[in-house]
């Protein structure tokens, strides 16, 4: 507005001045006077020009203006457009980025939990192997002892001698230890006969024992259920697999155990036994 009111007063003292010189031509060159042309006339006469002027140019001016405020309408839409669908693809690049990292994260969480459970589960694997192989060797072991426990003596694979065919039995009592320890290893008393026997509070047996053909020479045999559990009588007849362990005499021990007081002081021939058979 201040612009549009420049521009006619300016066009206004232009007019003016046209007109006033126009007028002091005529009039000194043409000797032409306009006397009706005063200055009021003359001012009026430039302002409407002016305003003639100005309203044409505005109009030219408005109709140049809209098409600059189209194009530069246009280019600001496009501009907005342009950071509009640029700050889309930014808003929408960076939602693709945070989804696409928390899959990344949510799938690095699986793969950690996968791993993690087949981890636990190789070790519980281990675990349970090794006390299922624990339990399998205690049940082995175990069973091995109950066969080692139950199973029957085998005979000892030795290859025993008969004693009466190394010894006298009649004067074996009055060798000396070291004839008997020397002859005396690995030998079988076979079908002795029981003279007497005992068992003490330890339930070991004390048993004396002689050869059918020589009924005063004693053997004395001391031992436990380990080696026999079943009954021995006055009528049984004994087979012992062993050594011979020196020389001795039925003793308070013996006596105490249930063999008779009259054996009291007897020589006799002591037996380390390795098997025992009893035929009743």
């Amino acid at each position: 507005m201040i612009y549009d009111i420049s521009v006619i007063t300016m066009l206004t003292l232009f007019l003016f001045s046209f007109v006033v010189l126009i007028r002091w031509i005529l009039k000194k060159f043409f000797k032409i006077n306009i006397p009706n042309l005063s200055r009021i006339r003359i001012v009026v006469v430039s302002l409407l020009s002016g305003l003639l002027i100005v309203g044409l140019g505005y109009q030219f001016r408005t109709s140049a203006q809209k098409r600059m405020d189209e194009q530069s309408e246009s280019k600001a839409a496009i501009e907005s457009s342009k950071k509009a669908r640029a700050k889309s693809e930014s808003k929408a690049a960076i939602e693709s980025s945070k989804k696409a990292r928390a899959k990344s994260e949510s799938k690095a969480a699986i793969e950690s939990s996968k791993k993690a459970r087949a981890k636990s589960e190789s070790k519980a694997a281990i675990e349970s192997s090794k006390k299922a192989r624990a339990k399998s060797e205690s049940k082995a072991t175990i069973e091995s002892s109950k066969k080692a426990k139950t199973k029957k003596p085998k005979q000892p694979k030795q290859q025993y001698k008969n004693i009466e065919t190394i010894f006298n039995m009649h004067s074996i009592k009055y060798l000396s230890n070291r004839r008997i320890f020397a002859k005396g290893a690995g030998v079988v008393l076979r079908n002795f006969k029981v003279i007497d026997f005992g068992a003490d509070k330890m339930k070991q047996y004390h048993v004396l024992i002689a050869p059918k053909n020589a009924s005063h020479t004693y053997f004395l045999l001391v031992f436990g259920d380990d080696l026999y559990k079943g009954r021995i009588t006055y009528d049984s007849r004994i087979t012992v697999f062993g050594s011979l362990n020196g020389k001795s005499r039925i003793n308070d021990s013996q006596i105490n155990s249930g063999i008779a007081q009259r054996y009291a002081g007897k020589r006799v021939i002591l037996v380390l036994i390795d098997k025992i058979q009893v035929k009743n």
